[in-house]
């Protein structure tokens, strides 16, 4: 396959995410206008903006095809933030207070913005992962254990893509974090929907 193909293979992979997220969006909103269960709301945040970042990255991609980049930057940046708050609402259901040294951030911010948010949604994702996997130690429970797979995924994918900011790799390798954070959705998929019927009936 070319190099041509692959982009529009990664752009498809995005854009199959788009969707998938974009459904979790809607169940959760759904569910949060029928319990209105503050664990909904988070989770439509959550995936509202994890939909944007695949909506702002597939639209890179695709500029970057037609090597328009003049916009290419504003469109990473922007996907970096709304993947670092999707993150971050999955991190918060855990109610977890976090004290960072605001200093190095700031800095950080400052001269690499896309890194900055980046390595933020690495720690909010790892975290949220780890938390959840202990849970399902302590209590066993198939659904947590769905959870956890779905936020290792998407832990694995932030922390390829944080690396890839510093280690630069083959354009082939991008798809490999596309693929397992696709799995990690279509995971988290099952249990948000058997949660929200849950509560419905």
């Amino acid at each position: 396959m070319t190099d041509l193909g692959y982009s529009w293979l990664k752009v498809v992979l995005e854009l199959s995410a788009l969707v998938v997220t974009s459904l979790i969006s809607y169940i959760s909103y759904k569910g949060f206008s029928t319990t209105k269960r503050p664990v909904f709301a988070r989770l439509s945040i959550a995936f509202i903006s994890i939909s944007l970042n695949f909506l702002l990255i597939s639209l890179a991609d695709i500029l970057g095809i037609f090597e328009y980049v003049s916009l290419f930057y504003y469109l990473q940046l922007g996907a970096s933030f709304f993947e670092m708050i999707g993150f971050f609402f999955l991190f918060f259901s855990h109610m977890v207070k976090v004290y960072k040294e605001q200093i190095a951030l700031a800095s950080l911010v400052i001269f690499n913005p896309i890194m900055a948010f980046k390595t933020l949604a690495v720690y909010f994702i790892s975290y949220t992962a780890l938390e959840t996997a202990i849970s399902y130690l302590r209590n066993r429970s198939r659904i947590v254990l769905l959870t956890s797979i779905g936020l290792s995924c998407f832990a694995i994918q932030s922390i390829l893509g944080w690396m890839s900011e510093l280690i630069p790799y083959s354009s082939y390798l991008e798809l490999l974090p596309i693929m397992i954070q696709m799995i990690g959705i279509i995971i988290l998929l099952v249990p948000i929907w058997i949660y929200y019927r849950s509560v419905k009936l």
